[in-house]
């Protein structure tokens, strides 16, 4: 009988510890100050712009990216010298990827006479882009990337979505880390495309 008590005692104790532990931390951080990241400003939230020196290499690196299709034809980044190129990097598993690629599909519809093409780099299986790919149509080439992102020099691709804004002459122009959306990414096509 007194086995039980103890047990039932080491039980309860053990039990009454963990709440305490629950409701301290609950309190901690509901005290601390921080605001949820809905409430973080933006500015707080974005990545910190490279140096002109680290952007350049990073186009410099892009350009020099041979990848694979998802039939797995080579393609060199370097064919879309001269046009406007926007990479986009992304995941079929990331949410952000994906809600943003409609409208980059749809940005590549508008902006593809007047010489802007966009490329999406796959940091994933290529099944999964291929199964992706049939149940959301992209109007524009994915390629298949190396399995982490950071394998190439120079690259900067710390999270995804990550996207990069090469002008007509290759040199840098924008990057995001996140969703990009069309009211963000529209005037920077428009400058670029300008006369």
């Amino acid at each position: 009988m007194k086995q039980e008590n103890a047990l039932l005692l080491a039980v309860v104790a053990g039990v009454l510890t963990m709440a305490t532990v629950g409701l301290l931390a609950y309190r901690l951080a509901s005290q601390s100050g921080l605001p949820s990241g809905d409430s973080i400003p933006p500015a707080l939230r974005a990545a910190p712009q490279p140096t002109p020196e680290q952007a350049q290499a990073e186009v410099d690196a892009i350009m020099a990216l041979t990848l694979d299709d998802l039939d797995g034809h080579r393609q060199a980044l370097a064919q879309w010298r001269g046009k406007v190129l926007v990479v986009n990097y992304w995941a079929s598993w990331c949410k952000p990827c994906v809600e943003e690629m409609p409208a980059l599909s749809r940005l590549q519809e508008r902006y593809a006479a007047q010489g802007v093409q966009f490329v999406g780099i796959g940091i994933d299986e290529v099944d999964n882009m291929r199964r992706f790919v049939k149940a959301t149509p992209v109007t524009y080439p994915l390629l298949v990337g190396p399995r982490e992102a950071s394998e190439t020099p120079g690259l900067q691709v710390k999270a995804l979505p990550y996207t990069v804004v090469i002008g007509r002459d290759g040199r840098f122009a924008s990057s995001r880390l996140g969703r990009l959306d069309e009211e963000k990414l529209q005037p920077i096509l428009d400058r670029l495309i300008a006369p």
